[in-house]
């Protein structure tokens, strides 16, 4: 039975460099099928790397995967990851290929050193928190309006919501939005037990529920990468609000 991958960015998403050791390291075509879906986006010529600990974020609640290197010993090649993925197992699959193209360089039980892309992270991490924060305005000024939907992908990112919003919304949602940044409130991460959440975007009984807070203001199950403070988010510009359905989607974008 596979051994869960420890997620240590769930518990600090500051860590850019991880010793650990590889757990598993074979070519994309060994996997067995449901993994080999996880990575149809890859190159046939890819090779999956798991290893006992990752900072790295693996794609999943509209947020995008970490980038980033994997060397043994800290010495060339390095294993560049393009993509990660979670697999049902929970282990946590790290897809790329060796910078010189020699697989042989990696094996099972080698000491290695985890690099992420800090600048990609950092910007998906403004992209996540810009999100929920948007959350809070919406339940602030419209409560009665239920969140259906998160994307938190560049160009892409945007939150639904059951119920119709107009363009006259948008300058007063922009103004509570830039008020929740200028307060520069602390996003807090908490855990609660399994079944303590009743949310239709968490299962009780799936283990501790990780949970993210904008200054106290909300509580929402997340297992995303964010900034430490609201003001670290940078500008949350509203770029257009669209209906359809009966959702509208209040797309944005961070500077």
């Amino acid at each position: 039975m596979a051994v869960p991958t420890e997620a240590l960015y769930l518990h600090d998403a500051s860590l850019r460099a991880l010793t650990t050791e590889i757990v598993s390291y074979q070519p994309i075509s060994s996997l067995p099928e449901d993994e080999k879906e996880l990575a149809k986006n890859v190159g046939s010529d890819e090779s999956a790397m798991t290893t006992r600990q990752t900072i790295l974020y693996p794609q999943g609640g509209g947020q995008l995967s970490d980038t980033g290197t994997i060397t043994v010993a800290n010495q060339e090649p390095s294993f560049t990851v393009s993509l990660v993925r979670k697999a049902q197992d929970g282990t946590i699959i790290h897809f790329g290929k060796p910078s010189n193209g020699d697989s042989s360089s990696f094996s099972k039980g080698q000491s290695v050193v985890q690099r992420v892309d800090g600048a990609k992270r950092d910007y998906h991490s403004q992209l996540h928190t810009a999100g929920h924060i948007i959350g809070v305005a919406m339940e602030i000024l419209m409560p009665h309006m239920k969140e259906v939907k998160a994307n938190h992908t560049p160009k892409e990112a945007g939150m639904e919501y059951e119920g119709l919003l107009y363009n006259e919304h948008k300058p007063v949602i922009q103004a509570k939005i830039d008020e929740l940044v200028q307060q520069d409130l602390p996003v807090i991460i908490s855990w609660l037990d399994a079944g303590t959440v009743v949310d239709d975007r968490a299962k009780p009984g799936d283990g501790p529920v990780r949970m993210v807070s904008i200054g106290g203001l909300d509580q929402s199950p997340c297992g995303g990468t964010h900034v430490e403070r609201t003001g670290l988010v940078g500008s949350i510009s509203i770029r257009k609000i669209t209906r359809k359905s009966g959702i509208s989607r209040i797309s944005y974008e961070v500077k």
